[in-house]
Parts: structure tokens; C-alpha cells; sequence
């Protein structure tokens, strides 16, 4: 491990304890000693029953530890580091398709739309297809946002450190500066690359419309070009068209009159014959009629030739009236027929003017179709060209936002600057490590940055239960800095090392062995029993406990 530093940086230490909001009586730093003895007091183990066979534990020392926290900066910010460089941390990114390949095709300038298009086409999944997922390694980095945001408002209580500090014990930091350099330096290259990457995706997304502006401004005129071309032409031929068409009406009009007077010509003797058997049948049938009702008194006759004469009129006149219904029936069949035969021969008339005029549009047709068609292809290559870019444009955003949430990830690793002095510098967070050993096994208390409490509701509670006040004197400040904990132990109990160097520097700097702290700890003790932190029991068998550890470690 790495114990110096580089000399322009500067070592700052923060503050063990911290008074809360609600602590209203005196607090003088021999309490803190005190507190932290007393709480080694009773966590340390009494030795257990003997069918248990817990062995009593014996205090080796107890000694304030500063653990390194590295600030450094990057791009007007702050990173965190973790000083013992057990974070293991890679950033991972993606990397895309190369945004200039494109770019510089798209540079290069299309003399035809063919090209530009086969272009576009080329290039329909270029940005599309899935980046390769790459990681950054940032060993060291702290991440956890919780941590950064607690460090960020603890740093500003930090002391700087002028001279070795006495009664604090360092730990080495596994990284320096060249480290952090390195870091800090790939991290800021690869976020420019990033930066870099949004820019010229930007700029060939612009590129990429404006080339497809280009081009469908030339479809458009284009198109205008074949709509004022054919419109002269289909003005021409409609000229034509037109006088042709007259024509064949005119001619149509003729046949149609013609046709009329001839049927005329062929009705009007038929109506005159149809209308003579009407009146003829009209004339029977009230000569019948007449001769009905005279029936009646020739009925009464005594004269049976009479009789007999009148019924041969009667059925003779019948005769003649079944006669002139047959004419009649045949007279308007014949109409009928002729009605028939006018509305075929118009229809023909009428087929042969319809055929006449499309055939005398023919070419109208033909510049019309040719003109649509044209038109048509235009059109469909128009939305062909404006979905192939659509398409391109959707996946180019969608690249620069995943690029963006890229770039994104470094602000979550920020601390806002606070001084040049201290935004390039190692922070040492204070915890009381306490050793514990009985027989060949040691154990470790590890007490985080903590508020001296006051006297609440529960601490009272706690004392008229029986229990011990003083573990609610010191509490922790944090819960993410207070993690650091946990770290200490355990590297205590997997690497032999970094237990080696804390059994050195709690000796070097044990409070027990320090006869500069023994008063204040007998001091703090009385203090904290005046406050009533310490029942007159607790404070007895804290006291006599003191003495013997104390005396010890002479």
C-alpha cells in the first residue's frame, strides 16, 4: 500500500463526532473518549458459562483509524474514490457504428438520385444494427449516489492536515494520484468520444435532410416540369378532341332525327288504324249493350222468329267485336315492335358515338396516361426517398439518445466542486476501531462518525428498563459512510495484510497506552455520569475496569 501522497495534494480529516440539534448540555472531547471506552466496556465479552465455555475477551486497544476517501477532479467536477481500492466498478457503454463512415459517404456529394438512393439504401440498418456492449473499468470509483451525497456535506467540516496528527492512525491508501490521473483521464477521454459522437450524429442527421431536401426538391420540380410539359401538349390535342367530338355529335344528332321522323312515318299509319278498331270496338260494344236491353221486350214477343232473328244480331255482333279486339291486339304488337326497334336502333347509334369519341380521344387518353404514369413514379420514388430517410433520421436519434444516456451515466457519479484545495485532495473519515481478543482469537468493533445524542423519551426508557444509555449517546451519522464499517472488518478477517498494518497503527495509537488520554477518559467518564449517560453502577464498573486497562498498558 501506498502511504505518501503527492505534496501538491492536500490531506484533510473530518471530524469524529458531531453535536445533534437537540444536544443542549455541555460536551468537551474527553467525553468522546469516555463514551467510546465505555461502549468497548460493554460490548466486550464477560466470559460466558461454563457449559458456553465463552471465553472472557481482553481489550488489546482501542484507536482512532482515519480511512482515505480520494477527491479528485474531472470536467469542473468531483470524483470519489475509495482509498483501499475495493470498489470493483466498470462503467459499461455501447459502441456504435462508426458515425464518420457515414459521414464522409455522405460527404462525398450523389450526381443522381440512382446513387443517392442506392445510398440510403446501403445504409437502411448501418445504424440500426446492435453495438457492441463494452465496459469501462473504474476501479476505486465510488458510485453509490446515497455515499456521494453524504460525503458531499461532511467534506465541508474537514481540517487540514499541516502536520501528522496525533492519536489518529492512517490507513495507507492503495491508490495515488497517478492512478487517479489515469482514471480521471481515460473517464473524460471517453465522454468527450461520446460528446464527439452526439455532435456528428447531429450533424449527419442535419446532413442527411438537407441531401434529401435537395433531391426531393428536384422530384418536385421535376414533376412541375412534367405537369406544364403535358399540360400544353393535352391543351393542343383537346383542341382537336373537341372539334372532332362536335362533329360526331352533330352527325349522331342528325342519325337521331333522321331515325325519328322514319319511325313517324312507319307509326302514323299504324296509330290510324288502331284508333279506327278503338272506335269500331267502342261502337260494338254499345250496339251489344243496345241490343241487350231491347232483348228483353222481344223476350216478351209472341213472335219466335222475332225472337230468334234478335239473338243472331246479338251473337253476330259478338262475332264482330271479337274480330275488331284480334285487329286491335295486332295493331299494337306491330307499335310495340316498332317502339323496340327506334330504341335498339338508338342504342347502336348511341354505342357508335361512344366509340367514335374514344377513338377520337385516343391520344388525349394517351398523353393523360403517360403524364399520370410519369407523375406516379415520381411520386412513388418521392416516398421512397422520404421513408428511407425517415427511416435513417429515427435511427440516428435513437443512437444519440442511447449515446446521451451514456454520458448521462457520469453526472450520477458527480460531486459539485467545493475549492481547488479541497476537490484535489485525501480525506481521512475517522472510526474507532476496538480490538478484542480472547485466547488465540481476536475481534473487531468498529464504531462509524457519529451525533452525540441527547436525553430523549427513550434513552430515559432505556435507563429505567436497566439498560445502558450510553450506546444512545453516540450515533451514527450516516448510513452509507458508515458502511466503511463493515469494510474495516472484514478486510481485517480475509486480508492478513491490511490486518497487519490496523494491529500497528491501533498500537502506535491506542488510547489506553496514551497517558495523555487516561485523564480525560476519567474525566469524560465522570462527565458523562453527571449527565446521567452512566448509572452509578454502569460508572462503577466502568471505572474500576478503566483503572485496570488503563494500568496495563503503562
Amino acid at each position: 500500500m501506498s502511504e505518501e501522497t503527492d505534496s501538491e495534494v492536500g490531506r484533510f480529516v473530518l471530524p469524529f463526532s458531531d453535536l445533534s440539534e437537540k444536544k443542549r448540555k455541555p460536551f468537551n472531547p474527553d467525553m468522546e473518549y469516555a463514551a467510546v471506552f465505555a461502549i468497548a466496556e460493554l460490548n466486550r465479552g464477560r466470559g460466558g458459562r461454563i457449559i458456553l465455555r465463552h471465553a472472557k475477551e481482553k481489550t488489546i486497544f482501542i484507536a482512532k483509524i482515519g480511512y482515505p476517501v480520494w477527491l479528485y477532479p474531472i470536467s469542473n467536477n468531483v470524483l470519489l474514490f475509495d482509498g483501499l481500492n475495493l470498489i470493483d466498478y466498470s462503467m459499461p457503454y455501447t459502441q456504435i457504428s462508426d458515425v464518420n463512415v457515414f459521414t464522409d459517404s455522405l460527404k462525398t456529394g450523389f450526381k443522381t438520385r440512382v446513387s443517392y438512393l442506392t445510398f440510403l439504401a446501403d445504409y437502411t440498418d448501418y445504424f440500426a444494427k446492435s453495438g457492441k456492449e463494452k465496459t469501462l473499468p473504474l476501479r476505486g470509483l465510488i458510485i453509490d449516489s446515497g455515499f456521494i451525497e453524504e460525503f458531499d456535506s461532511y467534506r465541508q467540516e474537514a481540517m487540514k492536515m499541516e502536520k501528522a496528527l496525533t492519536n489518529l492512525g492512517l490507513l495507507s491508501s492503495s491508490i495515488d494520484e497517478s492512478n487517479l490521473i489515469s482514471i480521471t483521464h481515460e473517464m473524460a477521454s471517453l465522454r468527450s468520444s461520446f460528446e464527439k459522437e452526439v455532435k456528428a450524429l447531429e450533424i449527419s442527421m442535419r446532413m442527411l435532410g438537407k441531401t434529401s431536401q435537395t433531391f426531393l426538391k428536384e422530384f418536385r420540380d421535376e414533376e412541375k416540369v412534367v405537369k406544364e410539359e403535358f399540360a400544353v401538349k393535352i391543351k393542343k390535342e383537346e383542341a382537336i378532341v373537341s372539334i372532332a367530338v362536335n362533329d360526331l355529335r352533330e352527325q349522331y344528332d342528325k342519325k337521331i332525327i333522321e331515325l325519328d321522323r322514319n319511325f313517324q312515318r312507319h307509326q302514323l299509319p299504324l296509330h290510324k288504324e288502331k284508333l279506327k278498331l278503338e272506335k269500331a270496338q267502342e261502337e260494338i260494344e254499345k250496339e251489344i249493350e243496345q241490343k241487350k236491353l231491347d232483348a228483353k221486350a222481344i223476350a216478351e214477343s209472341d213472335d219466335p222468329i222475332l225472337r230468334q232473328r234478335w239473338k243472331q244480331e246479338i251473337k253476330d255482333s259478338k262475332q264482330g267485336l271479337s274480330e275488331v279486339e284480334v285487329k286491335l291486339k295486332v295493331k299494337e304488337k306491330a307499335l310495340e315492335d316498332l317502339e323496340k326497334k327506334r330504341t335498339a336502333e338508338s342504342l347502336t347509334l348511341k354505342s357508335q358515338l361512344e366509340t367514335e369519341v374514344k377513338d377520337a380521344r385516343k391520344n388525349l387518353v394517351e398523353l393523360e396516361a403517360t403524364r399520370d404514369a410519369k407523375i406516379l413514379v415520381i411520386k412513388q420514388e418521392m416516398e421512397k426517398l422520404e421513408n428511407q430517410t425517415k427511416l435513417i433520421s429515427n435511427q440516428i436519434g435513437a443512437t444519440v439518445k442511447l449515446k446521451e444516456t451514456n454520458i448521462a451515466q457520469f453526472k450520477k457519479f458527480y460531486m459539485r466542486p467545493y475549492s481547488d484545495e479541497m476537490d484535489k485532495a485525501l480525506f481521512y473519515v475517522p472510526f474507532y476501531v476496538i480490538c478484542y481478543e480472547a485466547k488465540a482469537d481476536k475481534r473487531y468493533l468498529v464504531l462509524p462518525p457519529s451525533s452525540v445524542g441527547a436525553m430523549g423519551i427513550s434513552t430515559k426508557l432505556r435507563g429505567a428498563l436497566g439498560r445502558s444509555r450510553i450506546k444512545s449517546f453516540l450515533v451514527s451519522r450516516f448510513k452509507e459512510i458508515s458502511s466503511l464499517s463493515a469494510t474495516i472488518r472484514e478486510q481485517s478477517q480475509k486480508n492478513s495484510m491490511f490486518e497487519t498494518e490496523l494491529k500497528k497503527l491501533g498500537a502506535k495509537n491506542n488510547v489506553l497506552a496514551m497517558s495523555s488520554t487516561r485523564d480525560e477518559i476519567e474525566k469524560g467518564l465522570l462527565r458523562l455520569k453527571e449527565q446521567s449517560w452512566l448509572s452509578d453502577k454502569d460508572y462503577g464498573a466502568i471505572m474500576a475496569n478503566a483503572k485496570s486497562d488503563l494500568k496495563m498498558n503503562d
